[in-house]
């Protein structure tokens, strides 16, 4: 067995060869698509601009109607950018992950959903 080789037992008791260099603790490698990242970093400063127009909005006393319209387009544009993030995340870092064994990134990913879908 090579240095970036390990043989483990797991609980059933049999043993699994790993080519790639990695702890029992399983960390992953947390790696995105550069363009996705910067594409989701454009969409929350314009999100950022828009939420600051909104402040605006409500700081000159316009139409509350008119604000809580453009606070349902800034709400959209975060569902947008969650799930354009949660996608990312899964075709990288969770596909790394499970190919790891490192069941505690599914499990935190899992709870980020429950939480972000509220």
């Amino acid at each position: 067995m090579s240095e970036a080789e390990h043989s483990h037992t797991h609980p059933h008791d049999h043993d699994h060869e790993h080519d790639h260099d990695h702890e029992h603790h399983h960390n992953h490698s947390h790696t995105h698509n550069p363009e996705e990242i910067r594409r989701i970093v454009n969409q929350l400063s314009r999100s950022i601009g828009h939420l600051n127009s909104v402040k605006k909005m409500v700081e000159n006393s316009q139409d509350c109607a008119d604000v809580l319209i453009q606070l349902a387009a800034v709400k959209g544009e975060l569902n947008s950018i969650g799930k354009a993030l949660l996608k990312e995340h899964i075709e990288h870092c969770i596909v790394e992950a499970v190919a790891e064994g490192d069941n505690a990134a599914v499990e935190k990913m899992n709870e980020a959903i429950d939480r972000f879908m509220k």
